[in-house]
C-alpha cells in the first residue's frame, strides 16, 4: 500500500537589504505555502505501467520535474501561483498533473525521483523504482532431481534473456560437464559419479548476469538410507519405556555394543523401512547415570555390499532426591499474588487459598509436586504450567466433582496440536491430595510429560513437533497455582509445601 503525503509547507526567507553607513538594516520575510498530494514512492513494471498524478496547489509558481525527464512525460509540468488567502484555507483548486512512465525496454531496474517544488522551497522528493526487462528461471520440474546409484548425466533447463552461470555449490560427487555459463535460453549439463555408500545430496546453483544466485537445484543420490531421528536417548530414573524413529530405505537390524549392559533390552532388534527403535528398562536404583551404545545396521544381501552403522547412545538417569518447600510467609515473597484475594499462612497448617486467590512465578525446568488439603466447598484447585508461544499444561484438582482433570492450550504459531488426557477420579479428597507434574526427556529434545497424584501415574504424554512443540526440555516454567469456587458457598483449599526436582545433566 502507498502512503500518500496530503502535506502544507510553509517555508520562509530572510530578503535583507543594506543601506548607506548610519541607516538602521530593512528586512523582508518571504513564505511559500505548497501544498501537495502524491505517494511517497511507486513500484513500476517494466511495460504497461499505470500512470499516477500529482495535486499540487502553491502560493508561488510551482514546477514538477523528473531527475530522468526521457523515462516519463508528465503532462503538467509547471503552474501559476494560487491566491494565497484560497491557499491557506484549504479552497484553492489544486492542479491535477499526470505522471506516465514509458516502456523500460532494458534488462536492469531503473530508479528516478520526481521532484516538487516552488520558489525556492523543495517540498516534495518521489522515489519511482521500474523493473527491467531481465529475467532468468529454471523449471520447477528440474528443480529436485533424483540421481541414480550408478550416477551419470542430468540436465538444467534454463530459460533467460540474458548471461547466466551454474555452479556446484554442495556435494563432492556431482560436477558441471557442459554449460557451466550461457546466454538466454540454454542447459547446463552436470554429472554425477556412482554411490556406493549412504544415500546422499548436492546442490547446484544457477546465477544471473550479476553473479545474483536465482535457483537451487536439489540432487538426491540413492544409496542406503540409514537415519535415526536421534543420536542418543534419554530416560528418567524410573523411565521404563523409550524410542526413537528411524527414516530407512532398507532392512535393518539393532544390537547392543555390549551385552554387559544388561538394564535394558532392544524390544524391535529388527525392522524395514520407516520404523522405530523401541527399548525397555529396569529402574535406576544406583547414585550414578547409566550409559550404553546400540548399534544400528543396514541388512546387506550381498558380501561387500555396503553396510552403514550408527551408534546411539542410551542414558538413563539416576533418582534425584527432591527438594521440599514450606509455603509460608518467607517462600511467597518470592511469588506475586495477582487475583483478588491472597493466600495467608498459618503455621503448622499450610496456606489458605480461598476463592480468587493466587500466586504466580516464574520456575526453572524439573519436576513439582504439589501437597493440597482441608478442600472446603467446591473448590478447584489449579496448577498452570506455562511456556512460551502461549502453551499451557494444566492440571485441576476438583473436589466437588471427584476428579482431578487435564486440559492444555496449544501454542498460536505453527501446527502443533494438543494432547488429550481422561480425568482421574480414583481419589480421596478427605486425605491431602499430592499432584506431581514430573517431566522426563524423549526424542530430539522434547518431554513425556507425566502427571501423577498421589504417586499414582494418571496420564502422560510425550510433547513434539506436533504437540506442545515449545515445551522443550530445559524450558522455563511461567507458573501459576489458585483456587475458584465451583460452587456458590465459598470455596478453598491449604497447601503446605511443594517439592522441587532439578533435571538430570545429561551432559554429565
Amino acid at each position: 500500500m502507498k502512503k500518500i503525503s496530503c502535506i502544507f509547507c510553509a517555508a520562509a526567507v530572510l530578503l535583507s537589504g543594506l543601506c548607506g553607513c548610519g541607516k538602521s538594516e530593512k528586512e523582508d520575510i518571504k513564505t511559500v505555502d505548497l501544498r501537495y498530494r502524491v505517494a511517497d514512492s511507486y513500484d513500476l513494471p517494466a511495460s504497461g505501467a499505470q500512470s499516477f498524478t500529482i495535486m499540487v496547489t502553491s502560493t508561488e509558481p510551482w514546477v514538477i520535474k523528473s531527475a530522468h525527464p526521457d523515462w516519463c512525460i508528465i503532462d503538467i509540468e509547471e503552474g501559476e501561483a494560487s491566491d494565497p488567502e484560497a491557499v491557506r484555507t484549504g479552497k484553492a483548486t489544486p492542479v491535477t498533473a499526470r505522471v506516465q512512465y514509458y516502456d523500460n525496454t532494458g534488462l536492469d531496474d531503473r530508479d528516478d525521483t520526481i521532484e516538487i517544488s516552488s520558489d525556492y522551497w523543495v517540498g516534495k522528493t518521489v522515489k519511482v523504482h521500474q523493473k527491467g526487462i531481465a529475467f532468468l528461471t529454471v523449471p520447477e520440474e528440474d528443480l529436485e532431481q533424483d540421481v541414480v546409484k550408478a550416477g551419470g548425466d542430468y540436465v538444467i533447463h534454463v530459460e533467460s534473456n540474458q548471461d547466466w552461470s551454474v555452479k556446484v555449490t554442495s556435494g563432492d560427487w556431482i560436477s558441471v560437464k557442459e554449460g557451466a555459463a550461457g546466454h538466454g535460453v540454454g542447459t547446463a549439463t552436470v554429472t554425477a559419479v556412482e554411490n556406493t555408500s549412504e544415500l546422499r545430496y548436492a546442490e547446484v546453483t544457477v546465477y544471473d548476469r550479476h553473479e545474483e544466485a536465482v535457483a537451487t537445484v536439489k540432487f538426491t543420490q540413492d544409496g542406503v538410507q540409514l537415519v535415526p531421528a536421534a543420536n542418543e536417548i534419554r530416560a528418567g530414573f524410573d523411565q521404563l519405556s523409550a524410542e526413537v524413529a528411524v527414516e530407512a530405505n532398507a532392512a535393518w537390524t539393532v544390537e547392543k555394543a555390549s551385552e554387559a549392559d544388561d538394564w535394558f533390552t532392544i524390544e524391535t532388534p529388527e525392522g524395514e523401512g520407516n520404523g522405530t527403535i523401541r527399548i525397555s528398562l529396569t529402574k535406576n536404583e544406583g547414585t550414578a547415570m547409566r550409559k550404553a551404545t546400540i548399534l544400528l545396521k543396514n541388512k546387506v544381501a550381498n558380501e561387500g555390499d555396503y553396510q552403514a552403522e550408527k551408534e546411539i547412545v542410551v542414558k538413563q538417569a539416576f533418582e534425584v532426591t527432591p527438594q521440599r518447600i514450606i509455603l509460608d510467609d518467607a517462600e511467597m515473597e518470592h511469588w506475586t499474588s495477582d487475583w483478588a484475594n491472597t493466600p495467608a499462612y498459618t503455621a503448622g497448617v499450610g496456606t489458605l487459598f480461598t476463592a480468587k486467590a493466587r500466586l504466580n512465578r516464574t520456575m526453572k525446568f524439573g519436576t513439582y509436586t504439589f501437597n493440597w488439603s482441608n478442600f472446603s466447598g467446591m473448590p478447584r484447585v489449579r496448577h498452570w504450567f506455562c511456556f512460551s508461544d502461549g502453551t499451557e499444561v494444566k492440571a485441576d484438582i476438583r473436589p466437588g466433582s471427584g476428579k482431578v482433570s487435564f486440559d492444555f492450550n496449544a501454542p498460536s504459531s505453527g501446527s502443533s496440536d494438543k494432547p488429550s488426557l481422561s480425568s482421574f477420579y480414583d481419589v480421596d479428597f478427605s486425605k491431602p491430595v499430592a499432584l506431581t507434574c514430573k517431566f522426563d526427556p524423549s526424542g530430539a529434545g522434547y518431554c513425556h510429560v507425566t502427571f501423577l497424584v498421589n504417586g499414582v501415574e494418571a496420564g502422560s504424554f510425550d510433547t513434539s513437533e506436533k504437540l506442545l512443540h515449545t515445551v522443550k526440555w530445559g524450558s522455563d516454567i511461567n507458573m501459576y497455582i489458585g483456587v475458584q469456587d465451583e460452587g456458590s458457598e465459598g470455596a478453598s483449599a491449604v497447601c503446605e509445601w511443594y517439592e522441587y526436582t532439578v533435571p538430570v545433566n545429561w551432559d554429565e
